[in-house]
């Protein structure tokens, strides 16, 4: 079963039953009351009364909110809980005026005569413990899923246990010739409904209209801080909509970060949070940040990239504190050399603008390497050419052999790709001034060959 079948059936489960329990006590508190003329039972038969329709309204709502999205509903149809609520609310604050009204026009006016039986007690504490069962059960379901709806029904059946109380002093005050007792009980009731009401309005309104939920808020925070990758965050954003939690915020990362590793941190804050906030709907937007310790050649990299181009072999040269830069600039985007040579010169101005330690830039303008061509396998063609670049490879010092010699055409070009065995105690700067010169050395002695590609192999050891 999924999370969001499994929250839908046992919150309908948990309301159906608390709608069946407020049945229940309300019948047998407004028998009890009617026949003992109690006004503190007959007040909590109202309370009860409140509270089958509370429930009732909870049950409806959980309902229709677990109803996903749909074209008139982009964000779901939690609100409705919310509504459920503040509809409670109303009920139960006309009900608590209602019984002030009457329990004052009793101690002032009508002097009746409670009868204190032992029903009167029973029903009490029966209310009390059906009351204090259903408050656990709707609250765990509640805490479990963030349902607000479930949770106003769990504060009604909680306020039942304080007000039963109360009712039960007005009862043995009643048996002690105090009279005036149950009607004070039943102003204690509606005071004390009271007080707990105006808390659940305040809390149904914020929903309404989305009041920040300061404690989700702050749980989400502090996760951010625990996030490597994170360099900060702004515009956090949150929203309850029922049993649904809307975040949304922008994480800054590091501009440097490759593009598939920024999305793992996005999602593995998606994931977090939702660990930590059940049903959350997040949505994260990256945005990358220039951080302090960027190097120079990060720099130039990121300047270059924000021209939608790329550089390779970038040099910096230190001299006295201020920088001599060079660099290989892929224009392959503008096929005429007037519009790369005005790039390449924006971008020239731009790197000494925004780093001050520049002091001069000179770029290399060619075509992107990166290329889908047709070519043509002519290595069986070419033994003379192979034979050539075997006696050459055996004067240039430094290659052991070569091997594994392949020779494409693509138009009137010729391409030499072979694989080059070098000793593995060289450093890269050693293998790259190798490599260059067997270049060089093909080039001058192989003049049809226009492209050579070598890859350097390491000289298997015993």
């Amino acid at each position: 079963m999924t999370y969001n079948k499994k929250m839908q059936a046992e919150k309908t489960r948990v309301a159906l039953t608390s709608v069946l329990a407020a049945v229940f006590l309300t019948a047998i508190k407004l028998i009890v009351g009617f026949s003992t003329s109690s006004l503190g039972i007959l007040s909590e038969a109202a309370h009860s009364a409140m509270d089958l329709g509370a429930a009732l309204l909870t049950y409806v709502a959980v309902r229709i909110s677990d109803k996903p999205p749909d074209e008139d509903h982009a964000y779901g149809h939690g609100k409705v809980e919310n509504i459920s609520a503040f509809m409670q609310t109303g009920i139960l604050i006309l009900t608590c005026f209602f019984i002030i009204k009457s329990a004052i026009e009793r101690l002032w006016f009508d002097q009746i005569t409670v009868e204190v039986t032992a029903w009167s007690f029973g029903v009490m504490v029966l209310s009390i413990i059906i009351d204090y069962s259903r408050t656990r059960a709707l609250l765990r379901v509640a805490r479990t899923y963030r349902s607000q709806a479930l949770e106003a029904d769990a504060l009604h059946f909680s306020t039942d246990i304080w007000s039963s109380l109360v009712v039960i002093f007005g009862l043995i005050a009643s048996y002690f010739g105090w009279h005036a007792g149950d009607s004070l009980a039943a102003i204690g009731v509606a005071i004390f409904v009271l007080f707990v009401t105006g808390r659940l309005l305040k809390e149904t309104v914020a929903a309404l209209t989305d009041q920040y939920p300061k404690d989700i808020a702050e749980k989400i925070k502090k996760l951010l801080s625990s996030v490597e990758g994170i360099q900060s965050f702004r515009h956090l954003r949150v929203r309850q909509s029922g049993s649904k939690v809307f975040v949304d915020m922008y994480i800054m990362i590091r501009r440097t970060v490759a593009f598939e590793r920024a999305h793992e941190v996005t999602e593995e804050v998606e994931h977090k949070i939702s660990e930590i906030v059940k049903n959350a709907d997040v949505i994260i937007h990256m945005e990358p940040q220039e951080t302090d310790d960027e190097s120079i050649i990060d720099k130039i990299r990121m300047i270059v990239i924000q021209e939608g181009l790329a550089c390779h072999n970038v040099r910096a040269q230190n001299i006295g504190g201020k920088y001599i830069v060079d660099f290989h600039l892929e224009c392959d985007p503008y096929p005429k050399f007037a519009d790369a040579h005005a790039v390449s010169s924006r971008i020239e101005k731009k790197l000494i603008q925004k780093i001050p330690q520049i002091r001069n830039v000179k770029t290399h303008i060619e075509d992107a390497r990166d290329k889908v061509l047709t070519a043509k396998d002519i290595t069986n063609q070419s033994k003379a050419v192979i034979k050539h670049v075997h006696e050459i490879a055996a004067e240039e010092k430094g290659v052991v052999s070569c091997s594994d010699l392949i020779v494409l055409q693509f138009g009137e070009q010729k391409k030499l790709l072979l694989n080059c065995i070098i000793d593995p105690n060289l450093s890269l700067d050693e293998v790259h001034a190798i490599m260059t010169s067997f270049e060089n050395h093909i080039y001058q002695h192989l003049p049809e060959i226009t492209h050579v590609v070598i890859h350097p192999e390491i000289v298997e050891q015993d």
